[in-house]
């Protein structure tokens, strides 16, 4: 919960362009993020247990720990509905053996319907790879004890410097996705990894129609429209993150976008666990 930095100032970034402007501060609630993309043997046991038939078999056939590719938006958000439904399902008896304060919310919020698994807003993708003005003393540490964030508009999500070291991009030669894990030294501020490259991920925000201007534009606003779950495949939703073939676009701030009823073999997914509430 709190304030973030969205956006970039082209005075600080380079690499800057419209569609990240004007940088701008954003308060979110309270949320959850996953801390690695889904994986194929995740979603493959989403599909087996469920019955769900994904747009592209090919989605069930990559490397078990490695980022699910070959699906669309509507892929990724049945996903995200199936989990919500087995999670609520053993928050309770979860709730019951909680230890921690927030172990305990995460579970309360779940059983009582006040939290969702969905896909996240490109908010709540973007301060998880940025940090907030505040950020927790170490990554995945008790959200209580807070310090500021030393670098609260920072361009990738270990600092402000490209580092092939830190995440499977262009310049770390890999050419293909990698398993998840793989890049520690890329983690967020609170230990969210494989924010920059490896694969886009679908977020549930709208773009608009036009594939080269952004109807949804800066400053974010949450009321008008553009998280719309329910909008025509017609119109374009928000990927994040960039992937391993790509430079620029692996920075926090960079938006691009997808027809939802697309896929491709560079876009995956990651879910929240989130107060957002909409029509499933």
């Amino acid at each position: 919960e709190g304030e973030f930095i969205m956006g970039s100032d082209p005075e600080k970034d380079p690499e800057a362009y419209e569609g990240e402007q004007p940088q701008h501060r954003l308060h979110l609630p309270t949320y959850y993020i996953a801390r690695w993309p889904v994986t194929v043997a995740q979603f493959r046991a989403f599909v087996e247990k469920s019955g769900y038939e994904p747009r592209d078999p090919d989605s069930l056939r990559g490397i078990d720990n490695h980022p699910v590719v070959w699906v669309t938006w509507y892929d990724a958000r049945a996903y995200a509905q199936w989990l919500g439904e087995r999670l609520k399902e053993i928050a309770r008896e979860r709730l019951r053996q909680s230890q921690t304060e927030m172990e305990q919310d995460f579970w309360r919020g779940l059983a009582e319907g006040r939290y969702h698994v969905i896909l996240p807003s490109e908010a709540e993708w973007e301060k998880a790879a940025r940090g907030g003005l505040q950020i927790p003393q170490s990554p995945v540490s008790n959200l209580q004890s807070l310090v500021p964030n030393p670098l609260p508009d920072r361009i990738y999500p270990w600092g402000n410097d490209l580092d092939p070291n830190r995440a499977n991009y262009y310049d770390t030669g890999i050419g293909t996705t990698s398993a998840v894990g793989c890049f520690p030294g890329g983690a967020s501020p609170y230990g969210v990894e494989e924010m920059s490259g490896n694969v886009w991920e679908w977020t549930r925000s709208l773009w608009g129609k036009d594939l080269f201007q952004p109807e949804f534009k800066y400053p974010y606003d949450l009321a008008d429209g553009r998280e719309n779950l329910n909008a025509p495949s017609s119109v374009l939703r928000v990927v994040r993150g960039g992937a391993f073939f790509l430079r620029r676009d692996v920075r926090c701030s960079f938006r691009d976008w997808g027809f939802p009823h697309y896929w491709y073999w560079h876009f995956g997914f990651r879910v929240v666990v989130s107060p957002f509430v909409t029509e499933f």
